[in-house]
């Protein structure tokens, strides 16, 4: 499985490691701390007590942090470890889950990064598709890949992170050391590691699953670098900046940009369960400037502060995405942050992040209002390096972009974007390539990745003013014998009924003769009499929601374990086919 370099290094236009952002931070502010997370995550970093909750944190500057991945990478070229292996990291959230990261980036290997939020059946599903070529992982993973050594047998690459017991390999501080015995570099201090290609595999990542089984995508150089510089230029991001990362991946674009890290004390698998407190007082401990979080995490932290009161003055920069974000929360976020702060909801998917944005300000002034009433979600404008189209919506593979039919602005269809930082293929359940890319001809028959469509497996449409009006995913529609019903559109029309807390559209039957049927959560300690009835009304209402006829209520409505806000429509459906 090993993706062999040749031994002919690129040609320096075309060399590109994204950990080489690392060593720039470095160079630039060595002393400035690169990541605080709280001591338990992290044993073994200097610790210290920060801020006035008390809490202790441990710490490694961009200097420390750099030194520390080199050395790491060193010691993975003495061990012998060929450029392109796949090396499964399960580490938990902290110091060390970053430092290995940048380390397994400048070696040249290819990380294979599974959310454990997905199950421990759906985590070894993942992994055994990905073919990992090694380990490089706490003791209780390491124990679990010698019990299932039958489904890893190729991986022969084994770092305990921690103590080594009975499965062979090597521990992260003999890593080390084999790092330290390699002559000191004569010329430069990346001397012993591979000359990276910023199409050389960098990453496999999975996707959440919510809408299917989880598949692995492909990342380069190319696309981190890339993603990391739009972010960047985007939002004004500078170094020095403190970021409250509720999302560890993002800790990974924070240190390239030169942004410390504050890892805050919650269980990063399932974010809907964080304590407010603890955001809180990792929050105001460190002052930070800007936090990343999905809207589960900030519609806990929010309706916490809105009960008592309490603000981080010091933020000035919220992000939030994964889902649709309700104007609800973002009033409530921008309430306890500093006065005049900014949120933002970028819109993306793990193919290709970031492709467009929003801030707050013009939701709530005015896009919220029409979201309600059924015109979809407002996700804003692209980005800079994004090339988007609408679609004619087919479920069929697309051969080339000349077999597509292009909508005029205003016309649902479905969104396909082209961008350096989308993935140009996915490097497990491979078959879904065919559904997912499409070949720009005059890009000739092997594409790079600025030359191949990705399919968003969205629709939506483009308005006047150049945004994406987001309707919800295109396998999720619902295909009635009129006319199709999309899940955004119809359920903000319900949402805003004060007894629904949210709800999810469903088909019950063929595509083609679905019978819609509405699936509600409702809100707690809110008692309200014929609330059927009165859905029914609200349907009768609006045009694209009066074939809407069945309202079943539902005690919690499924979603993903990545980000709890996606719905998992797909498992409501045939629960309600049993109801119906």
């Amino acid at each position: 499985m090993t993706d062999v370099h040749t031994s002919t290094a690129p040609p320096p236009s075309l060399r590109l490691n994204v950990a080489d952002r690392l060593s720039a931070a470095a160079r630039a502010i060595p002393s400035t701390i690169a990541v605080a997370s709280p001591r338990h995550s992290s044993p073994g970093y200097r610790t210290s007590r920060q801020g006035d909750s008390g809490a202790l944190y441990a710490s490694i500057t961009f200097d420390e942090l750099d030194a520390n991945a080199t050395r790491l990478a060193r010691g993975l070229a003495a061990w012998g470890v060929p450029p392109g292996t796949r090396l499964a990291l399960l580490v938990r959230p902290g110091i060390e889950f970053v430092t290995l990261v940048f380390a397994l980036l400048r070696a040249g290997m290819v990380i294979v990064l599974v959310d454990p939020g997905l199950g421990r059946r759906t985590l070894v599903r993942c992994l055994e598709e990905a073919k990992p070529e090694g380990f490089v992982a706490i003791g209780l993973a390491q124990a679990a890949r010698a019990l299932l050594r039958h489904k890893f047998r190729q991986a022969r690459w084994n770092v305990t992170v921690g103590r080594r017991w009975f499965w062979g390999g090597v521990t992260l501080q003999q890593l080390r050391t084999r790092g330290d015995l390699l002559p000191a570099p004569r010329r430069v201090p990346s001397e012993w590691l591979p000359a990276m290609h910023a199409d050389d595999p960098a990453a496999i990542i999975f996707t959440s699953g919510s809408t299917g089984p989880p598949k692995g995508v492909l990342y380069t150089h190319r696309m981190f670098d890339a993603q990391v510089a739009q972010i960047q230029s985007t939002y004004g991001i500078e170094p020095g900046a403190i970021d409250m990362a509720c999302f560890p991946l993002f800790a990974l674009f924070n240190s390239a940009m030169g942004v410390t890290t504050v890892l805050p004390d919650m269980d990063f698998s399932r974010p809907a369960s964080a304590d407010p407190q603890k955001l809180l007082a990792a929050a105001n401990d460190w002052r930070v400037t800007q936090a990343f979080a999905s809207p589960a995490v900030w519609r806990v932290l929010s309706e916490h502060c809105a009960k008592t009161g309490a603000r981080i003055f010091s933020l000035r920069q919220v992000f939030s995405c994964g889902a649709p974000v309700p104007a609800d929360v973002l009033r409530r976020t921008l309430d306890c942050v500093a006065d005049g702060a900014k949120m933002h909801t970028p819109y993306g998917a793990t193919e290709c992040l970031p492709v467009s944005t929003i801030e707050a300000a013009e939701v709530l002034n005015e896009t919220a209002r029409r979201t309600d009433e059924g015109a979809g979600v407002c996700v804003g404008r692209k980005f800079d390096s994004i090339d988007w189209r609408i679609i004619r919506i087919t479920d069929e593979p697309i051969a080339t972009v000349d077999d597509t039919e292009e909508l005029p602005p205003g016309e649902i269809g479905e969104l396909i974007v082209r961008a350096p930082q989308a993935s140009p293929r996915y490097v497990t359940r491979m078959q879904c390539n065919a559904d997912a890319k499409i070949i720009d001809v005059r890009g000739g028959s092997s594409p790079t990745p600025t030359e191949a469509w990705h399919r968003m497996g969205d629709v939506g449409y483009l308005d006047g003013q150049g945004r994406f009006w987001y309707c919800g995913r295109k396998s999720q529609r619902v295909e009635t014998a009129d006319t199709p019903l999309f899940t955004e559109c119809a359920e903000a029309v319900f949402n805003a009924h004060p007894a629904v807390y949210r709800s999810a559209l469903v088909g019950v039957g063929p595509r083609g003769r679905q019978l819609p049927a509405l699936v509600v959560e409702l809100r707690r300690n809110v008692s309200v009499e014929n609330w059927q009835r009165e859905l029914l009304q609200r349907a009768q209402s609006y045009e694209h929601t009066r074939s809407i006829h069945h309202f079943l209520a539902h005690p919690r409505l499924p979603v993903d374990v990545r980000h709890n806000a996606k719905i998992n429509r797909e498992q409501l459906a045939a629960w309600a086919a049993h109801r119906l």
